[in-house]
């Protein structure tokens, strides 16, 4: 099941206020957590499928559990794994989310799709920590989303002018992907971007206060790196990576 991420104006530059050097955020943290959105129509997927074929049984998954998204997604003909390692559709481009109702009705599988990347190294060529360390395989403790949101140590050094001014999460090996020409805005009201964010400027992100934090960010997924972890990521940004 896939809802589509919002491309900020299908301009590929996850960047604020129109500065030059501005900080960059990833577009799937534009609008409300996806993890509640899609478990929420999930939920009503299920209640829509109960009240026109009876009772079904079933559990929606969003990042919540041991299920291999991508790999079931490449089964089910969703698209195939690009070298970036994400999954890529012909029609669609990469920008959506992946989640799962499982139920125990039967139901006939679709097949799988065929690779479309060719001998395009778009994402390799392009990704500045060399994380994509060869074709369909990722270091993701290289990945600047790691760095940014996951990892919990300070950003090691090794590192250092290899940002390109991301603060939460990047799109680089996506926004160079020619599948993404195809890729269209969300009509989910829900990953619009969230009221001001926009329009936030580097000094903003500089002088956030943890209450600023916390009244923005408050339905967004980037709370997963919490208000320390955005102050690292933008003075690692700002001064240790001298942007």
């Amino acid at each position: 099941m896939v809802f589509h991420q919002p491309p900020e104006s299908q301009c590929h530059e996850s960047k604020y206020g129109g500065e030059a050097g501005a900080y960059k955020v990833s577009k799937y943290a534009y609008g409300k957590d996806y993890h509640k959105v899609l478990k929420s129509k999930l939920k009503e997927l299920h209640h829509f499928i109960q009240e026109n074929i009876g009772e079904v049984n079933g559990r929606a998954f969003v990042d919540s559990a041991p299920v291999m998204d991508k790999a079931w997604a490449k089964r089910s003909g969703l698209g195939w794994m690009g070298k970036n390692t994400n999954i890529i559709s012909k029609s669609e481009g990469s920008f959506y989310f992946i989640a799962e109702l499982i139920v125990d009705l039967d139901l006939q599988a679709d097949s799988p799709v065929t690779d479309h990347c060719g001998t395009c190294t778009r994402c390799i060529d392009a990704c500045p920590t060399d994380a994509l360390i060869e074709p369909y395989k990722i270091d993701a403790s290289r990945c600047i989303s790691y760095l940014t949101i996951e990892l919990r140590d300070n950003i090691p050094q090794e590192f250092q002018g290899k940002m390109e001014n991301w603060i939460f999460g990047c799109d680089i090996c996506q926004d160079v992907c020619p599948w993404n020409r195809f890729s269209k805005p969300t009509q989910v009201a829900e990953f619009s971007p969230l009221p001001g964010l926009m329009e936030m400027k580097k000094q903003d992100w500089d002088e956030i206060t943890e209450e600023v934090f916390q009244s923005i960010f408050k339905d967004s997924p980037m709370k997963r790196t919490k208000f320390e972890g955005l102050k690292r990521n933008v003075e690692a940004v700002k001064s240790l990576f001298k942007v």
